[in-house]
């Protein structure tokens, strides 16, 4: 069976990786952009010019999205993905997925299934062309992925019927991101960030949060690991290191930490959709400190502590009865290995997603 993967310029590895236990069962191709996300993908790519490989500039993505409807078409796919069995494609209204969707028609490919990570019902639409995007969807899309049923419930609202859809959620190499087998002895104790130093992740209420339990004891560190344009708010700083590392290598990140801590926070067209970030950190038996947005409880349930969106003092008063607590890390960071082996085993999740595939090969759910 022939299955072609496209996620253009959002190729990471971080996904993907659920699709790696499957490399000898199916003949697997993975459709990217020229400059995806990240290169460190441990399956075959094919690499198209997209417009999103064009150099950044002021509103890029606001120009593009309105001159194509959606910056993500992704040159010669039609001519690419002939043949296969499955396009696995994501989203309703990115514009490789109407790409497939054409492909299709044409008869060029067998059948369609779309991962869809969106929560908000209806959202995305604002620009002219994308309701008729997603009207297209929803009619030739033979299977919905959800990966919460967050999502699903959102597909529902959206009049997709309920047995188009399969939750399956995304997971991670319980094998890389796990816990520490001796911890080294320090007085340090570090709390860790990762991911898009953006206003919606809560990173400014993460750093007014920090700053005083530093000012009380400075054997405390925030490591923050990725970039974004809030990146100069955290200069100069004390206690806070900023960093980059590739995905071949940021489970040492979790490694060397003793709590994660992910703020985000709800605006009008974003919540937290998912948070592999909250994955790899439960696989790696660290205690978590977030908030309820989106689909975070969904993700993390009881294995976690809560607080307050847009709130920093709640959130230092949520730290630091994990800073002073090492019995409550530990258990909560047991708890946390234990709900990662459960549900977020990424090879368990391929075997899932394979089932999908021979279900949806054999039967017409249009």
């Amino acid at each position: 069976m022939k299955i072609s993967i496209i996620r253009g310029a959002f190729a990471n590895p971080a996904e993907l990786q659920n699709f790696y236990p499957l490399k000898n069962q199916f003949n697997i191709q993975v459709i990217t952009s020229k400059h995806p996300i990240s290169r460190e993908i441990d399956l075959p790519l094919i690499k198209l010019w997209s417009p999103t490989d064009i150099p950044n500039f002021p509103y890029k993505y606001s120009i593009l999205n309105r001159i194509f409807t959606d910056a993500h078409y992704l040159v010669d796919l039609e001519k690419t993905i002939t043949g296969s069995d499955i396009i696995h494609t994501a989203e309703t209204y990115y514009h490789y997925t109407i790409q497939a969707i054409k492909a299709k028609q044409k008869g060029l490919v067998k059948k369609i299934i779309s991962t869809v990570w969106e929560i908000i019902p209806h959202n995305n639409e604002g620009i002219k062309g994308r309701r008729e995007f997603k009207r297209l969807s929803y009619r030739y899309i033979d299977h919905f992925l959800a990966v919460t049923t967050l999502a699903r419930e959102a597909l529902i609202k959206e009049g997709i019927p309920p047995e188009k859809i399969t939750v399956i959620p995304m997971g991670v190499d319980l094998d890389r991101f796990s816990p520490k087998v001796k911890k080294v002895e320090s007085k340090i104790i570090n709390i860790l960030f990762v991911g898009r130093l953006v206003s919606e992740k809560g990173v400014g209420e993460l750093a007014e949060a920090f700053d005083p339990i530093y000012k009380n004891n400075k054997n405390i560190q925030l490591t923050l690991i990725g970039c974004g344009p809030l990146t100069n708010y955290f200069n100069n700083r004390p206690g806070i290191i900023i960093n980059k590392l590739p995905y071949s290598l940021i489970h040492q990140a979790y490694q060397h930490a003793d709590i994660f801590c992910l703020p985000s926070r709800t605006s009008k067209y974003w919540q937290e959709q998912f948070g592999m970030v909250l994955v790899e950190a439960l696989a790696s038996a660290l205690p978590i400190v977030t908030t309820a947005t989106g689909a975070i409880k969904e993700v993390c349930s009881i294995s976690a502590i809560y607080c307050q969106e847009k709130n920093s003092l709640d959130l230092k008063n949520k730290l630091e009865e994990l800073v002073y607590n090492q019995k409550e890390r530990e258990k909560l960071g047991q708890e946390a290995r234990l709900r990662a082996e459960k549900y977020f085993d990424n090879q368990k999740i391929a075997q899932e997603i394979a089932k999908l595939y021979h279900h949806v090969c054999k039967k017409n759910f249009n």
